[in-house]
């Protein structure tokens, strides 16, 4: 399903990208991606090859450093970035989040490595 192609999900495409801007606006990214100078995409994709692949949300971050920090500052910022999903899906309607549906596993991708 591609959401930008269907008009009934332009308020979840603008919601996802006004999380995504915040993160870094706010600095919240920067502990992450170990810069300020780094970037974040959140999207309802498919994770996984083959079989395996499922929908999932993903959270993709870009940084020119690697991740060495601890673990728990990455729980603590999946936690938040659904903390802001569930809140702007209160505004999607019943059909589009029935589209979407709720048991989507989140991927938090650095670099386009899995944590």
């Amino acid at each position: 399903m591609d959401l930008r192609q269907d008009a009934r999900f332009a308020g979840v495409l603008s919601d996802l990208e006004r999380i995504a801007r915040d993160l870094v606006d706010t600095g919240r990214l920067a502990p992450i991606a170990g810069t300020g100078e780094c970037g974040v995409v959140i999207e309802f994709g498919t994770y996984g090859e083959g079989k395996k692949a499922e929908p999932s949300i993903l959270i993709n971050i870009t940084s020119p450093k690697e991740f060495d920090g601890d673990e728990r500052l990455l729980d603590d910022f999946e936690d938040y970035v659904i903390r802001r999903l569930e809140v702007a899906s209160r505004d999607w309607s019943q059909e589009v989040t029935g589209l979407l549906g709720d048991d989507r596993p989140v991927i938090l991708l650095i670099n386009g490595e899995e944590y």
